[in-house]
Parts: C-alpha cells; structure tokens; sequence
C-alpha cells in the first residue's frame, strides 16, 4: 500500500494519514492474531500450539511485515508502534495464556504459574518489536529472541523435547 496518499481519496473518509494507517494496522493484527489463535488451536499438543503461535506471522520466518514494510518515515513508524502496542498485547496475552494453560492443564508443560511468564514474554516481545520497527539495534534482535524463547522453553520443560530443538535450530538457520 502506498502510503504517500493525496488529500483526496482517503481522507475522505479519514481525518489524517495516522487515521488511515490505524486503519490499516489493525486489519493486519486482526489478521495476525485470529491466524495465531487459528493455529494454536488446532494444533494436536500444547507444545506445537506454543511453537506455532510463535512460527505464525513473525518476520524472522515469513519475512513479510506487512504494511510496515511500506513505511518510510520515523513518524508514520512511531504511528505504526503505538497502534501495535494498542491493538496486539491483549489478545496476543490471551492467545498466549490460553495455550500455556492447556499445556498445563494437560502436564505437558512443567507445572508452574503461567500467568507469570506472559508479561515477561509480552515484555521481550514489545521491546523487539520497537527495536525493529524504528530500526535501532535491528543486529541484538536475534540474540535477544533466542534467549528469550531458550528461557521460556526451559521454564515449561519443554526445551529437550524434539520439536523444540528443531524449532529453534531452524530458527536460527533462517536468519
């Protein structure tokens, strides 16, 4: 999408160009989050839901930002990061929570509080995304994301299992 739009046409129906990119970025997470959820959902055990909400939608794996990747201008990325920050975390926290329950819930995971581990995730993750949106410090991402997701793993017992060795070596061979 072209974001160097005139006058015209959508402001129309917009009051400013933030209107328009608000717009746009909610579709986007809308989109993200119901794909995420679809995904963690159907998966057959906690450990491929958990796997898949991270796998869905990062940029690491897919390399498509969407309409971020359109987006030139410090200010049009700070207008992307606030509407990010206000339409992602609560239903990514949900979506998170739910699927660190179920592995709970099921013994899967190790027993423990989930519920804590969700903002300290949540925490990692809006860093990174700052990170990469304003595009500071883009070379400490993968680290940080490694270790957070080794963290994470570790914490609910899961870090030996296969899927997850996997998972993290295709990671990292894919950046």
């Amino acid at each position: 999408t072209e974001l160097s739009l005139s006058k015209g046409g959508f402001y129309h129906h917009f009051k400013s160009m933030n209107e328009v990119i608000a717009a746009l970025v909610a579709e986007d997470l809308r989109a993200l989050i119901e794909g995420k959820k679809r995904r963690s959902d159907e998966s057959k055990s906690a450990t491929e839901g958990l796997l898949s909400f991270f796998e869905y939608g990062s940029d690491d794996r897919q390399g498509n930002s969407g309409i971020l990747e359109s987006m030139s201008s410090r200010s049009h990325r700070l207008a992307y990061l606030e509407i990010l920050e206000e339409e992602l975390y609560k239903p990514f926290r949900e979506v998170l929570r739910g699927v660190l329950q179920r592995g709970m819930t099921n013994g899967e995971f190790a027993p423990g509080n989930g519920a804590a581990l969700v903002p300290i995730f949540e925490a990692v993750n809006r860093q990174l995304n700052r990170q990469a949106i304003l595009r500071e410090n883009v070379g400490e991402i993968p680290e940080i994301r490694d270790l957070a997701l080794n963290m994470l793993f570790r914490e609910l017992g899961i870090s030996q299992k296969r899927a997850v060795q996997e998972f993290m070596a295709t990671w990292k061979s894919e950046r």
